[in-house]
């Protein structure tokens, strides 16, 4: 019975150490698909493009079609027809989505979503960013699903 107790105890601490929560990274790769933003009563349909150099959302439907919003964390760009206006972040909403896609990237990316879980389909990351908490889900072949920021009532469902 003295044998059997230490040889317990040491089976069960190698069963608990090899326990470790796995740590879902998402692949954070240039991406062009198309979505529908709805906050409240109003919805669009648009493109949205990250690549290394930023984020751009265009507006494919409303009386918006063809306005362009592009954001890098310092400036924004607002493109339409041979228009261009450009904006300081600090200036730039933060319910634009151009810059809130922007930063829920970002805040990945610089490892400030700790909260990364396998889910049937793919991966649930939960982070935080000027906007407030969102939720992005992300496919097994890394296509995403949706970005919602349920405090600021926002949606962005991925096609």
């Amino acid at each position: 019975m003295k044998k059997i107790i230490p040889i317990a105890v040491l089976l069960l601490a190698l069963l608990l150490t090899g326990c470790k929560v796995k740590n879902y990274t998402p692949e954070i790769a240039d991406f062009s698909q198309k979505a529908s933003v709805s906050t409240g009563e109003f919805s669009y349909s648009c493109e949205i493009v990250r690549n290394s150099e930023g984020v751009t959302v265009t507006a494919t439907s409303t009386n918006a079609s063809g306005l362009s919003v592009f954001y890098n964390g310092d400036t924004a760009v607002f493109r339409y027809s041979d228009m261009e206006y450009t904006l300081p972040a600090q200036r730039l909403n933060a319910a634009n989505p151009a810059k809130a896609v922007y930063e829920v990237f970002e805040s990945i990316a610089s490892g400030k979503a700790p909260d990364a879980s396998k889910t049937a389909d793919g991966f649930r990351y939960d982070g935080k960013t000027s906007l407030g908490s969102f939720t992005l889900l992300q496919f097994d072949d890394y296509s995403y699903k949706s970005i919602i920021f349920k405090d600021a009532g926002i949606s962005i469902l991925f096609d």
